[in-house]
């Protein structure tokens, strides 16, 4: 089982080497470990090669996140691919737990828990629970799930790459909102998605020059935001089994906010934004605004009641005694 990892930078030498030994240290070793640096001007490069010839690194000017992982996938040779980004970390045993799952199942994507942590000096703390330790809730698709009240990270995933060649790789317009994007293409292209729960990923909440902040501000958000959706209705207005979903209330509601943001922005309209007017038009603006008040009061209840704001989609709790012991076998302390 051939896993290619690949790892895009961008002035993360405080961070980077600790992700690069994290992965080379898996239980089942990567058949190569790719780092993208993408024009970074710290001494991250010095940190990489450090490596030596267990990395490869490739070097180009600032591009954007989808930029670098395409370069990686370009020359990668791996029948798996692990997305990292260069500050995070995951369990020992990820590649070797995940790679038996896609094999065993014959899947194209795996997705085990994450949780969101702030790590310094061997210490670690959560920022409230983990999420997914079980997998998505059967009532709706993985589509409408992620469109209405979802997301996922690629650190926590493995995707065959078989897939990725068929449904190609990033969009290097998105500085924000590329993962979804390619996400979506995924679920169109008839991707099989399994879960397991023997795994966990670490998300680092400390900013090291993170491409998709560093590279971007509130209004690059807003605009690939309002892309991103532009893109989802586009695509699934071609195919008639999907259209149903653009109608879905959450599904309408994320699109007619999207677009209240764009307009409230003042950016010059683009042509790429006419498929949420249309589609917005169709919303009742005094019904949105409801909404929105709405969902912001069960949100700040539920805080209140249970310590944290995921939706029921990510399957949150408590961290368990084996996750606990994944944790301390990364050398970390909980607090």
């Amino acid at each position: 089982m051939r896993v290619s990892v690949i790892i895009p930078n961008y002035n993360r030498a405080a961070v980077i080497g600790e992700t690069v030994q994290n992965m080379l240290s898996q239980s089942l070793a990567p058949h190569e470990v790719i780092v993208v640096d993408d024009g970074s001007t710290d001494d991250s490069v010095k940190v990489i090669r450090h490596f030596g010839n267990h990395v490869t690194l490739i070097q180009q000017s600032n591009q954007g996140p989808g930029a670098a992982r395409n370069a990686g996938l370009k020359v990668a040779t791996g029948e798996f691919i692990q997305f990292m980004d260069s500050d995070d970390l995951a369990s020992l045993n990820k590649l070797e737990v995940q790679a038996k799952v896609l094999k065993e199942q014959n899947a194209d994507i795996v997705y085990g828990p994450w949780v969101k942590a702030w790590m310094s000096n061997q210490k670690l703390q959560l920022q409230d629970v983990v999420l997914q330790q079980k997998p998505l809730p059967s009532d709706r698709s993985t589509l409408l799930w992620f469109l209405s009240s979802w997301s996922m990270v690629f650190q926590q995933c493995l995707l065959r790459k078989s897939l990725l060649d068929r449904v190609g790789g990033y969009r290097e317009d998105l500085r924000l909102y590329e993962d979804g994007e390619l996400f979506v293409r995924m679920l169109l292209g008839g991707a099989k998605l399994v879960h397991e729960a023997h795994s966990l990923t670490l998300y680092r909440l400390e900013d090291h020059g993170k491409l998709t902040s560093s590279g971007s501000n509130s209004l690059q958000k807003i605009l690939d935001k309002a892309h991103f959706f532009a893109l989802v209705i586009e695509s699934l207005s071609k195919h008639n089994e999907y259209k149903p979903i653009l109608q879905h209330s959450e599904v309408s509601f994320n699109i007619w906010r999207s677009l209240s943001e764009f307009e409230q922005s003042n950016v010059p309209d683009v042509d790429w934004i006419i498929p949420l007017q249309v589609l917005a038009g169709n919303c009742s603006s005094l019904v949105m605004r409801a909404k929105k008040w709405s969902q912001q009061k069960i949100s700040g209840l539920q805080y209140r009641l249970t310590g944290h704001r995921w939706h029921r989609s990510y399957q949150p709790s408590s961290m368990t005694e084996k996750q606990e012991y994944l944790i301390r076998e990364l050398g970390f302390d909980l607090l």
